[in-house]
């Protein structure tokens, strides 16, 4: 069969959202999970040991936009030290020299447990005041 003359079709961000919609409620069912259209919403509390602080997050997902996670409770101000965007105080879980994100991506086994264990590592970094796990710096500061 010739396909040459098949348009590609474009993705359907509505069913990507629903897709993942469904992924996260059947592996991760502490978590919230909204649609508002084509934009996904996912909230969770999570606290990585018993002698720490519980922290509050949110997901927004509206593809094929890269998830942005921003953390609702505590407060973490951006520092140079710690893996969050200085533009808006969000995680940063990956850089693009591993990965640039696309709707190929699920959010259950990336995303989420990425951001499970950023929390870990901020919790680490409060005790160390240095960050464990490997990374690329994203240096703001001028000298």
């Amino acid at each position: 069969m010739n396909r040459k003359f098949y348009k590609k079709q474009k993705k359907n961000y509505i069913a990507v959202i629903g897709i993942e919609k469904s992924l996260i409620k059947k592996h991760y069912d502490f978590l919230t999970v909204k649609q508002n259209g084509s934009t996904l919403f996912c909230y969770g509390e999570y606290q990585p040991t018993k002698n720490s602080r519980t922290y509050k997050f949110r997901i927004k997902y509206s593809p094929p936009n890269r998830p942005v996670i921003t953390i609702i409770d505590p407060k973490i101000e951006y520092n140079d030290d710690i893996h969050m965007y200085p533009s808006d105080n969000s995680l940063c879980l990956y850089h693009k020299t591993d990965l640039v994100w696309n709707t190929d991506y699920h959010l259950f086994d990336t995303i989420i447990p990425w951001t499970l264990e950023w929390f870990v590592f901020y919790e680490l970094y409060l005790i160390t005041g240095k960050w464990e796990h490997p990374y690329i710096p994203h240096i703001t500061k001028k000298e």
